[in-house]
């Protein structure tokens, strides 16, 4: 009898390396899988809502896979509405937004780190506070001073306004990210007669870019997804990006679900190609900079 209930405890204790390794490759795969259900569940649910039939979309008894198929909602959207529009001013701002934050990210984690300043490191940490406010409290005081420099419902204004949200994180990664450079290159490019701009542009410059490719991810996406500042600075419905147009789409009586399913999988497209190619340099960006 003992030897019957010790058995499937031996057995257990003596579980080969292999079989240990299969096991955890198992565990791990099975957990992959499940996250990457719940991560792409609703964009699926987006793209099958947005090819069903109208009166398939307001029934109760919805399937996960449709039973027909149509591309209604995708021209009705580009055809009788300003979508287009809205995605040519979103990819303006955006590419604005992302060039502006490069730049002054750069420049700016670069003086951090390597230059002799007071307090730099208390600012540097100081300037992440900045990305700490809620865009509705800078709202207001961004419409007054908008407004008399006269760049309200305008893509400039836009810019400078999304820029100011995704610089202070953008530039407190840079800082972080040229630390890891090692300063010893450039100074031997200087040895060997370069000036210190060059030495910047020709080795920190390099060894930053997957840095500066993760503040571009970075400022692309609060663009893309920013709509408190948008709806609070432009006003003109030709100047809205897409956040702020998709509202114009709902009225009192109807919710088109179907144009606004078709719209949003559309939209998802930027952001998911953008961060696809990229991932490797946002990643390595991310892991240097902490």
């Amino acid at each position: 009898m003992s030897n019957q209930t010790e058995s499937p405890m031996m057995d257990s204790k003596h579980i080969s390396y292999r079989q240990r390794r299969q096991l955890k490759r198992l565990v791990h795969y099975g957990l992959l899988s499940m996250a990457m259900v719940v991560i792409l569940f609703p964009i699926l649910w987006t793209f099958t809502t947005s090819i069903r039939p109208t009166q398939d979309v307001q029934t109760r008894d919805v399937t996960l896979l449709p039973t027909q198929f149509t591309l209604d909602h995708y021209e009705a959207l580009l055809l009788n509405t300003e979508f287009v529009t809205w995605l040519v001013n979103s990819i303006v701002v955006a590419a604005g937004v992302c060039a502006l934050t490069v730049v002054f990210a750069t420049l700016g984690g670069y003086g951090l780190a390597r230059l002799d300043l007071k307090f730099k490191q208390t600012f540097a940490r100081g300037v992440l506070l900045g990305y700490m406010f809620p865009s509705i409290l800078l709202g207001i005081p961004m419409y007054i001073m908008w407004r008399d420099l006269q760049l309200l419902n305008s893509r400039l204004g836009l810019v400078l306004a999304e820029t100011a949200l995704a610089l202070p994180f953008s530039l407190w990664l840079m800082w972080n990210f040229f630390q890891s450079v090692p300063y010893s290159l450039e100074e031997s490019a200087q040895m060997a007669g370069a000036t210190r701009f060059r030495a910047f542009v020709d080795v920190a410059l390099p060894m930053a870019r997957p840095g500066m490719i993760a503040v571009v991810v970075f400022a692309f996406a609060t663009s893309w997804n920013e709509y408190t500042l948008a709806q609070i600075l432009m006003t003109d419905q030709s100047n809205y990006v897409i956040t702020i147009g998709l509202d114009t789409l709902i009225n009192d009586q109807l919710i088109p679900w179907g144009e606004m399913m078709a719209a949003t999988f559309i939209t998802l497209l930027p952001a998911f190609l953008l961060v696809y190619f990229l991932q490797k340099y946002l990643i390595r960006g991310f892991q240097v900079s902490g």
